[in-house]
């Protein structure tokens, strides 16, 4: 009987070390880049970017991230302009602008200014 106790002992302890070894944070994995007509455009960057952005800054993320969903290429275009021009944005975010006004502009010439 002792035995058996023992066993079921250690056996619970060993459990418990697992699962607690096995809790710890993972980091989220940022979903990947959109595939338009073959242009990756790197939006869940851009929105991780700016993520607890004031709310003016934020309207030009949402219109970027809009009027691509719809189509719209020169206007998200125009709100990523909007975007690398605010003075409220900073260099690493600019950067994340600027990359993304790159792969739009590619889309636009493979594309055209909008899905119709």
């Amino acid at each position: 009987m002792n035995n058996i106790l023992s066993i079921g002992i250690r056996g619970f302890v060993l459990s418990g070390l697992l699962l607690v070894g096995g809790c710890g944070k993972k980091q989220p994995t940022a979903p990947p880049a959109y595939e338009i007509n073959g242009v990756k455009v790197d939006v869940p960057k851009l929105q991780q970017a700016f993520a607890g952005s004031p709310p003016e800054i934020q309207a030009d993320v949402n219109q970027t991230t809009l009027n691509l969903r719809y189509g719209m290429y020169e206007k998200s275009l125009m709100a990523l302009d909007r975007l690398a021009s605010n003075p409220g944005v900073n260099d690493s975010q600019k950067k994340v602008v600027n990359d993304l006004i790159e792969q739009m502009k590619q889309l636009i010439a493979k594309a055209g200014p909008s899905r119709q």
